[in-house]
């Protein structure tokens, strides 16, 4: 069900802006400046008999992996889309199954995986039903049919708790000049709107298998720098925030897990997802739980980001479900103004440099910006043009996307090495047939050093989490006994 109303400033690029500001919103629409750049030109989005065709089989957690059925690791690579409810306006030049085809078409796209945000918009003006049955199931099903998994992402950025008393505060701060220029419904408690949204997806799309759960995009209040509402003054630490998402949000991942036991659940933070760092000390309760990290130039350079969002992928699954950048002027001002050579080439180093890190970029459209695409005027036009400028984002995840497209999918046969993980560079070896992993050095035999060597990594992930290799003892996991048994193995 589409509409032709068309809300307030929707024409013009939709951009983050800067986060560390109190004199605007969070996301605010932008004046987008013509951009001449070359490349591929996307006219009517034509369907195509070719698809990116993967096996989507369920995904699960083991550890700080994702994994299919059969133990093969599986990294999340893709994108998302503009919000369903905003493609599905009748002056949005293309549907959202068009958009969908063309960015799975697996001749010029290549991705795994497609996050389909939702606002909070259509369940306040439409109703859960519009949203399920108009929006997300065809996505996901013609998804499912073309091999790609699917990210029901509820896009919310508002307050995770106490939503007006947050509300007020940012208006007196100048955020905006009144409660409904927020961009969410302060009237609307978010307890209230996540277990309406979540009570009717969550069952809905429980048996299907290529499905998984974002819980809640963006949450942003309170946090040690805003003390706005009846929680604000008991945040007086980062951590004091994460713990007060916790208690907020377990009730939520509850109600998913009771409707869709088996679905993977994507889990963000405050000060719009980048608490990424206490998820390992404080994880949510449940299984199949991935925390999601959001990353923008202005989090910095990631050479500064492994204590934040790399560390948390030493123990427990990560996605960065957002990340992007633009280098034109008009973006100077925002979270998201950077170059491929200084900002996104690291960041593609950085994020592959954990080798469980799934990535989802922002954004493939040519309006919600940071965007793959230009077109003309201010944006919600045609023909989309991919914006193929060597420091734009656009063709950069495109050709990463294409360079991966074999690399830990589901079904294995991706290039993963045989055996454990390499420790210091050296791959533990098998001397004696029985499948245990005995020779750390790379000498060919056993001998002290090696158990010395198995001795200070037993806590590394890269040996504890494979116990199918190293357990020597035969009780299930890895523990100082193995070490034990190796060195009288001698």
């Amino acid at each position: 069900m589409g509409s032709d109303e068309r809300p307030h400033g929707s024409g013009r690029k939709r951009s983050r802006t800067n986060r560390t500001s109190t004199t605007s919103t969070r996301r605010t629409f932008m004046q987008a400046a013509g951009i001449g750049v070359g490349g591929l030109a996307l006219g009517g989005f034509p369907g195509t008999a070719t698809a990116v065709d993967n096996p989507t089989p369920r995904l699960e957690t083991d550890g700080r992996w994702i994994v299919d059925p059969d133990g093969n690791r599986v990294k999340l690579r893709g994108f998302a889309t503009a919000s369903l409810d905003f493609i599905d306006y009748d002056w949005y030049p293309f549907t959202v199954e068009e958009v969908l085809e063309r960015g799975t078409d697996g001749e010029t796209w290549h991705p795994n995986t497609v996050r389909l945000p939702i606002t909070e918009d259509p369940v306040h003006e439409h109703g859960m039903e519009y949203v399920v049955e108009d929006l997300l199931r065809p996505a996901v099903d013609l998804l499912a049919d073309r091999g790609v998994y699917a990210v029901i992402d509820l896009h919310l950025i508002r307050p995770y708790v106490d939503a007006m008393g947050n509300a007020e505060g940012m208006v007196e701060d100048g955020w905006a000049d009144d409660i409904s220029g927020l961009g969410f419904d302060a009237n609307v408690e978010t307890d209230e709107l996540l277990t309406e949204f979540w009570s009717a997806v969550a069952p809905e799309f429980a048996d299907d298998e290529n499905v998984i759960f974002e819980l809640y995009n963006e949450p942003t209040l309170p946090l040690t720098w805003a003390d706005y509402g009846e929680y604000g003054a008991d945040v007086e630490t980062r951590e004091d925030s994460w713990l007060l998402w916790r208690d907020a949000a377990q009730p939520w991942v509850d109600l998913i897990r009771e409707e869709a036991p088996e679905t993977p659940i994507i889990i963000g933070s405050p000060d719009w997802t980048s608490e990424t760092q206490f998820a390992p000390e404080h994880p949510f309760e449940g299984e199949n739980l991935i925390y999601a990290s959001h990353i923008y130039p202005a989090n910095g350079h990631p050479d500064e980001f492994d204590e934040e969002y790399g560390a948390p992928a030493e123990d427990v699954p990560v996605v960065v479900t957002e990340f992007g950048w633009d280098p034109d002027e008009e973006f100077e001002e925002t979270v998201e103004y950077g170059t491929t050579s200084e900002w996104g080439e690291p960041v593609r180093e950085w994020m592959e440099s954990y080798d469980n890190m799934g990535w989802l970029g922002w954004c493939f459209d040519d309006t919600w910006a940071p965007t793959f695409f230009d077109s003309p005027d201010e944006g919600v036009g045609e023909p989309w043009t991919l914006k193929d400028d060597p420091e734009q984002q656009g063709w950069f995840i495109r050709q990463w996307l294409e360079e991966t497209k074999d690399d830990m999918v589901p079904g294995g046969g991706n290039g993963e090495p045989e055996g454990p993980p390499a420790i210091d560079g050296t791959q533990p070896a098998d001397t004696t047939g029985d499948g245990l992993h005995n020779d750390f050095t790379g000498s060919g035999s056993t001998t002290t050093t090696d158990v010395n060597v198995f001795f200070e990594n037993i806590d590394n992930p890269d040996v504890a989490d494979y116990p199918q290799y190293y357990d020597f003892d035969g009780n299930g996991q890895v523990s100082v006994t193995d070490v034990v048994e190796l060195f009288e193995s001698l």
